[in-house]
């Protein structure tokens, strides 16, 4: 199936605008991206899951159309709150939140919030209980606080950019590359390992061994930590299952939907 790119559509909450795309019908599914990322990254999903759900995909403050004064909060737990907010705001039921890469520490974060609020949560090549390699190995909280100094953001420019793409991402605006930067920094995987063990939703997690930034033993600590759901695991596909993998991770999901 050819990848869906569908226009940005929008949608007021308490702090400003929050975009998203919604293509499909019947039960939603609210996809959540990683960092850097936005929309677009669900293309190749899309058309493996919207004959039978609905797929609505935001786009976080700081990222793709929605500005960072929509939610300045750059934690995982400021942005769960957006994302509980542009759910309220789009009147969606119950539905069943996916998160890719650090979206799903957003989504771990929302659904520990207001565990009420979804049926179900799907967690693609999330990060587990413990730092992976690249948050060892990069002083992320220290390139954050000089980000925010106007001349050494000026000076970093072309470094953080040759960071990215070394790590696979090309593409991507400055502002998106730094908004990322002060994003990891706010993370605390301690704090996302205790929400972990306080899920009460059923749990679909999805992983490659082959993640080139999240190492598979991480990936099975995660899905031992997790509820109970389904487990897709790929030996190849690399960070991104939901492309490499459009097709498995469709079918399981409308099977599993059909359940939940």
């Amino acid at each position: 199936m050819l990848p869906a790119d569908p226009a940005r559509r929008s949608v007021s909450i308490a702090g400003g605008q929050a975009s998203y795309t919604d293509e499909g019908a019947g039960v939603a599914i609210v996809a959540v991206h990683g960092l850097p990322g936005s929309a677009r990254d669900f293309r190749w999903l899309a058309p493996q899951v919207c004959d039978h759900a609905r797929l609505v995909r935001l786009e976080l403050p700081g990222f793709g159309a929605t500005p960072v004064a929509s939610g300045p909060d750059p934690s995982p737990i400021g942005r769960a709150r957006f994302t509980l907010a542009a759910c309220e705001a789009l009147g969606l039921e119950r539905p069943l939140l996916l998160g890719h890469s650090m979206g799903g520490v957003v989504a771990c974060a929302a659904a520990t919030l207001q565990p009420e609020a979804f049926r179900g949560l799907a967690l693609l090549s999330s990060p587990g209980l413990r730092p992976h390699a690249m948050l060892r190995r990069l002083p992320v909280a220290a390139a954050s606080r000089l980000l925010r100094r106007r001349w050494a953001a000026r000076w970093l420019a072309g470094l953080q950019r040759r960071l990215f793409q070394w790590a696979g991402f090309r593409g991507y605006p400055g502002a998106e590359l730094t908004r990322t930067i002060h994003c990891v920094a706010a993370t605390s995987i301690a704090q996302h390992a205790r929400r972990v063990r306080r899920l009460q939703l059923p749990t679909l997690v999805s992983w490659c061994d082959d993640d080139p930034l999240i190492e598979a033993e991480l990936a099975e600590e995660l899905a031992a930590a997790c509820p109970a759901g389904p487990r897709l695991r790929f030996a190849q596909g690399g960070h991104n299952p939901q492309k490499s993998h459009a097709a498995e991770i469709g079918a399981a999901l409308q099977a599993w939907l059909a359940e939940l």
